[in-house]
């Protein structure tokens, strides 16, 4: 199977498609991922997306105990 990503307005999916070779009478399976805010850092993306919810019930592996040097 073959797979590729295409960021495209969704009004130029089927002309990408076909530049990029695809039949238009191809079968296609489709994953839509809206980008609303493309200025967004990926930080704030995955806070958004929460992403990193499962590290609140995960334990913590440091303490400050772990410091070989405190800082000044």
């Amino acid at each position: 199977m073959q797979q590729i990503v295409i960021d495209a307005p969704a009004g130029q999916l089927s002309a990408e498609l076909t530049r990029r070779g695809i039949a238009a009478d191809a079968k296609v399976h489709v994953v839509v991922e809206l980008l609303e805010d493309e200025s967004l850092p990926m930080a704030a993306l995955a806070e958004a997306g929460r992403a990193h919810d499962w590290l609140a019930d995960e334990p913590d592996l440091y303490s400050d105990a772990d410091l070989v040097e405190r800082a000044s």
